[in-house]
């Protein structure tokens, strides 16, 4: 109702309008007068203008009501057009000009009030022809004070209206500002929530990124060996050719779950509940590479313990890259070496081969880059190049 009400501010003013000045013909017993009347379209055309300038409004209210005083007629509801007009001033106006009107209404207000009480109390009394005896039990003549009482309440209720429409002014302002201040708030923290969720979808959408890179390279260059192998022994042993092709199918089979996962968790397939791979299934990892040819050998050192799943992923996705990247670059004759090392607090992940020292190719979320992301984003440390003497090593540490 009231977002309808500000929302719609000339229809406000002209159904106020309307309401007052109903109200003052009701209350018009007898007729007032022309001069009254007109002063009192005045007072009430100033009513359409509120919201635009309520000074004008306070302004016209005061001046018709002192003209009303002036006429000798009553207070009716028209002369509360000044009330509206202070408390529109004090709501959506400058605070010390409402201030100000504020203390200018009291003043007219007084200075009328007083100016009627000295007029009243000067009314000149008739000289008795013949000497009046007093008699001490009648009661004194308080017309006069009576009257002057009556005209300083009637200032005290004057005053009392405009400082309640100055109050009532002030209290609708700081409601204002703290609806705004609130609305204001929704919006920013709108505006965050979005923000941190449209950066999660982008961080999500990088980390299935590299998880499709690391599965795909890494599937391509195993099949790439075996086919290779396949082709060189299909004379002269077939039986070792389809071995080989065997070992295609498994990891084709293996890399199209991976994929399939991946590509569910971005709604673009049926999503497989497979478990995400982790340290369990590095031995068969190192199997399926040692079966295309590439000597593998897999250590342990330390006490194995359950790891978290974000480490126990990232530590298979290392491995799994660093054995992609002797494949394509180390050389045919290279040896790998894997050791997964359980010290306290930490995981320790060596990857080293024997074969050419090269640099594998790095871009932004691939390759070694990808793995250094993948370490930072756990806290732990990374370190990759080639050994001293021939080969090249990557070195993790992250932390359990």
């Amino acid at each position: 109702m009231l977002a309808i009400l500000r929302s719609h501010p000339k229809a406000v003013d002209l159904g106020l309008t309307v309401l007052i000045g109903l109200s003052t013909v009701v209350s018009a017993d007898d007729p007032e007068g022309f001069e009254w009347w007109m002063t009192s379209l005045v007072a009430l055309a100033s009513l359409l203008i509120r919201h635009r300038n309520p000074t004008i409004t306070f302004a016209t209210g005061a001046v018709v009501s002192l003209l009303h005083l002036a006429m000798g007629n009553d207070l009716r509801p028209v002369d509360g057009v000044a009330l509206i007009g202070l408390f529109s001033v004090a709501a959506w106006g400058s605070r010390r000009l409402s201030l100000a009107l504020l203390a200018a209404g009291l003043l007219v207000a007084g200075a009328w009030s007083f100016h009627s009480s000295e007029t009243n109390s000067r009314t000149p009394a008739p000289i008795p022809p013949r000497i009046i005896i007093i008699d001490p039990l009648a009661p004194p003549d308080l017309d006069a004070d009576h009257r002057q009482v009556q005209d300083w309440g009637g200032f005290a209720g004057i005053g009392l209206s405009l400082a309640v429409a100055w109050l009532a002014g002030l209290n609708t302002r700081q409601r204002r500002i703290r609806l705004s201040v609130l609305e204001q708030r929704a919006a920013d923290l709108e505006r965050e929530r979005d923000t941190q969720a449209a950066l999660a979808v982008a961080a999500e959408r990088g980390r299935i990124s590299r998880e499709l890179h690391d599965v795909v390279a890494h599937a391509l260059s195993v099949v790439v060996l075996q086919a290779q192998g396949a082709q060189a022994e299909l004379d002269r042993r077939p039986e070792r050719s389809r071995e080989a092709l065997d070992a295609i199918v498994g990891t084709g089979r293996t890399a199209l779950s991976e994929i399939r996962r991946l590509l569910g968790a971005l709604g673009q397939d049926t999503p497989d509940w497979e478990p995400q791979p982790g340290a369990e299934r590095l031995p068969r990892l190192a199997a399926d590479i040692r079966a295309a040819g590439t000597p593998v050998e897999f250590l342990v050192e330390g006490e194995p313990r359950p790891l978290p799943s974000t480490v126990d992923l990232a530590a298979y996705r290392i491995v799994q890259e660093s054995l992609t990247n002797v494949l394509k670059h180390a050389g045919p004759d290279a040896s790998v070496t894997i050791v997964m090392r359980y010290e306290p607090g930490a995981l320790e992940i060596e990857v080293s081969d024997d074969g050419n020292a090269t640099e594998p190719p790095s871009g932004v979320g691939h390759g070694l880059e990808g793995m250094r992301e993948r370490v930072n984003v756990l806290g732990g440390t990374f370190d990759a190049g080639p050994r001293p003497d021939r080969g090249f090593a990557v070195r993790a540490s992250l932390p359990s």
